[in-house]
């Protein structure tokens, strides 16, 4: 079973991860916790590769939210 997995990553708090049934939640999700005025950023082959869906990142530091797709179990 396929999850997605919202990676909420700001350097003024710890790392969180939330996951999701289904990528069309997970993506409204991550928009909601970044600013207004993010941007996607495109994603490429070795992002892809490693399950990345999408990416928002915002500010001047590495902030950014993002999602990944995972397997349940790891199976």
């Amino acid at each position: 079973m396929d999850i997605w997995i919202v990676l909420i990553e700001d350097r003024h708090a710890d790392v969180e991860a939330l996951p999701f049934s289904s990528e069309e939640r997970a993506i409204v999700v991550a928009r909601d916790n970044a600013p207004d005025d993010a941007e996607p950023e495109p994603l490429n082959d070795a992002m892809r590769k490693d399950g990345w869906v999408f990416c928002l990142p915002y500010g001047s530091e590495g902030d950014c939210v993002r999602v990944v797709k995972r397997t349940l179990d790891g199976g």
